[in-house]
C-alpha cells in the first residue's frame, strides 16, 4: 500500500504526526511523487520509490570579479538541529516561523518553501506540513505567520491549505522537521489549494538551488 493510500485509509486515525487527516481521494496523491531532491545546477529526478532526504547544498559561486559569492542560505528562529518553539506547533498558536534567506543564485525568479517531517516517512514519502511558493527573492524574509499577497500555498498532508505545524504523537521520541528553501528559475503558476504533490513535482523541474534548516520537536 502506498504512503498516500495509507493516509486515506487512516483518515479517521492518527497520522503519525498527531493530527487527524481529512478524507482524501487516493487518486489525488500519486505514489511516485517525492520531495524535490537538493540540487545545485542540474536536477536529477528520481522516478522510483527510493527516497533521498533533501539537504543543504553549497551553492557558492564566483561573481564577475572572481570573488566567492555568498552561499544560498536559510535562517529560522532556531539554530539548525535545535528545538522548535511550541509557538509554531499544535501545542501553541501553530503559526509558521519567520524565515530569511541570502545568497540567492542569479536567475532566481521566485523562492518556494517546503516543510516535511523526516521522522514520519512511509514508503519513502515524508509527511508534508507546508508548501508555499511565489516568494520574491529580493524580499529576503518571510514574516512569522504571514502569507504574502500572490504567494500560493499547497494542500498539506493534514488536508489543510497552508501551514500545519509539528504535532507528533505524545510520547514519541523527538521528530526531525526539515524546512527547505528552493530557488526557482521560473514561477510555479499554481493556485492556493493545489495538491502538495503538484507543487513538489513542479518545484523539482524548475529548482536551481536549495538550502535547508532542521529542528526537533516532541510532546
Amino acid at each position: 500500500m502506498s504512503a498516500l493510500v495509507a493516509l486515506t485509509a487512516l483518515s479517521a486515525c492518527d497520522t503519525g504526526d498527531g493530527k487527524q487527516l481529512k478524507d482524501f481521494d487516493p487518486a489525488d496523491y500519486p505514489s511516485q511523487t517525492t520531495v524535490p531532491p537538493t540540487i545545485e545546477s542540474e536536477l536529477t529526478i528520481d522516478q522510483t520509490n527510493d527516497f533521498e532526504l533533501p539537504g543543504s547544498v553549497d551553492s557558492a559561486a564566483t561573481d564577475a570579479a572572481g570573488a566567492i559569492a555568498e552561499p544560498f542560505s536559510l535562517i529560522a528562529p532556531w539554530v539548525t538541529g535545535g528545538d522548535i518553539d511550541a509557538l509554531h506547533t499544535c501545542d501553541g498558536l501553530d503559526v509558521s516561523p519567520a524565515l530569511s534567506w541570502g545568497g540567492v543564485p542569479d536567475g532566481t525568479a521566485e523562492i518556494a518553501i517546503v516543510m516535511v517531517d523526516d521522522s514520519a516517512v512511509s514508503d519513502g514519502q515524508p509527511f508534508v506540513h507546508w508548501v508555499i511558493g511565489g516568494l520574491e527573492p529580493a524580499e529576503v524574509a518571510l514574516v512569522e505567520g504571514d502569507v504574502p499577497a500572490g504567494a500560493p500555498q499547497a494542500l498539506n498532508f493534514f488536508g489543510d491549505v497552508g501551514y500545519g505545524g509539528p504535532c507528533p504523537p505524545p510520547g514519541d521520541g523527538p521528530h526531525l522537521y526539515r524546512i527547505t528553501a528552493y530557488a526557482l528559475n521560473q514561477q510555479l503558476e499554481l493556485a492556493d489549494g493545489d495538491l502538495a504533490t503538484e507543487f513538489l513535482a513542479t518545484i523539482a523541474t524548475v529548482s536551481i538551488a536549495s538550502t535547508d534548516v532542521t529542528g526537533f520537536y516532541q510532546r
